[in-house]
């Protein structure tokens, strides 16, 4: 009997899940330039483009196109400070030295966010 007991608590102790750690603002985060990377690859010149394109190129790619009809590539649409601001050429517009995070939303939760015109996701630039 001792042994089933013993048995049972060490199986729920092994089933039990393990803490999640969480990183914020740490640099290489997937979906999330923060401050501290941007200031460490930042150039002279450098557009708000540039910098994404340099640090997470994956969030300039097209997601592809939504049907047989409209060709038109899927990308994601630019939020400056919760206001929409447009393509991603109009990156080039921005300066690198107003950046402070860029955060890249999926096509899922963009949609959700903004409504179904996000198909390709967004781009949400806070500046400084």
């Amino acid at each position: 009997m001792r042994f089933f007991t013993a048995a049972a608590i060490f199986l729920a102790v092994g089933c039990g899940s393990a803490p999640t750690t969480v990183v914020t603002g740490a640099p290489g985060h997937r979906d999330v330039l923060f401050d501290a990377e941007i200031q460490s690859s930042r150039a002279p010149g450098m557009t708000a483009y540039d910098l994404v394109a340099h640090l997470r190129p994956e969030f300039l790619r097209s997601r592809g196109t939504t049907s047989f009809r409209d060709t038109t590539p899927l990308t994601a649409i630019v939020y400056i400070d919760g206001l929409k601001y447009g393509s991603l050429e109009q990156m080039k517009n921005l300066s690198a030295e107003r950046v402070f995070q860029v955060r890249y939303l999926s096509a899922a939760d963009a949609t959700t966010r903004f409504g179904m015109d996000h198909g390709g996701g967004a781009i949400l630039i806070t500046t400084r």
